[in-house]
């Protein structure tokens, strides 16, 4: 995953909570810091350092998330987007905070691992449009289609593309292979593994417009007469980026830090970091 171009504002609920989870993103090669959790510490911080994305918690020190994305949006044009903390699993309190600007919604307890690729999937940090890595193609194509971050369809789609552009065999058993390889890896079943991505699908289908369908899937969305199947979707999108991949003139990252081997167009198909 490359991250080195994202900056995340932690807004600092307790000085050893934002300090832990600073650390944890500095370690998924985020670049995280801290501030008070006021609304205008916030603000002057949005203002003069220019953070991708803000992590906060639903309660400020003297505000509420929900007024500070407001205030955010009201001040800045280019405003980060907003990554949201709750002490509590709740399904209204999510409702609320994504329909008033939130690109994420997380409850305690925080993994890490996924506070890190929700703050790389919805960054507003733009990366070359010839760059080769499959999980930037793959986020940025998912990003297109409109599908939310949030929810769990948006990170077993990437994970299943990623995972057919590793083997493409498992395009030809989606059921019986493809889902369950990514249940094992999200703890889960693959019956909800299937669910949230028809989930996923059919949002996308519902907001989405035809411009970004046809740049992404190379088809208008009335080449359908319905929205796509899983396995359509995830096919379009694995043909999508190996065709891209094999560009001549894209940049080519290494297969992995300890082997210094650059991705050439035969072994693109095998190029996920």
């Amino acid at each position: 995953m490359n991250t080195t171009k994202i900056k995340a504002l932690i807004c600092d609920n307790s000085v050893p909570t934002g300090t832990a989870l600073a650390s944890a993103l500095t370690e998924h090669g985020i670049f995280a810091y801290t501030r008070s959790n006021t609304e205008s510490t916030i603000i002057n911080s949005i203002v003069s350092e220019a953070p991708d994305v803000v992590i906060s918690y639903l309660t400020l020190g003297d505000s509420d998330v929900v007024t500070l994305m407001h205030k955010v949006r009201d001040t800045i044009t280019d405003a980060p987007a907003f990554i949201v903390i709750s002490e509590i699993k709740n399904t209204f309190i999510e409702r609320q905070v994504m329909s008033n600007g939130a690109a994420y919604f997380i409850a305690e307890p925080i993994n890490t691992d996924e506070l890190a690729e929700a703050v790389a999937a919805v960054s507003r940090s733009t990366f070359p449009p010839n760059i080769a890595d499959p999980e930037i193609l793959v986020t940025e194509m998912i990003k297109k289609m409109c599908i939310p971050a949030n929810l769990k369809g948006y990170r077993y789609i990437r994970s299943g593309v990623l995972e057919c552009l590793r083997d493409r065999t498992l395009l030809d058993s989606i059921t019986k292979r493809l889902y369950p390889t990514i249940a094992e890896r999200f703890a889960t079943t693959p019956a909800r593994v299937e669910r949230a991505i028809r989930t996923a699908i059919e949002n996308s289908w519902e907001r989405a417009d035809k411009s970004s369908i046809r740049s992404v899937l190379g088809y208008d969305n009335s080449f359908f007469s319905d929205r796509p199947t899983n396995s359509e979707f995830i096919a379009m999108l694995s043909d999508k980026i190996l065709l891209q991949m094999k560009s001549p003139n894209i940049i080519r990252p290494y297969i992995s830090v300890g082997e210094q081997i650059t991705v050439t167009a035969n072994a693109a198909e095998r190029a996920i970091l």
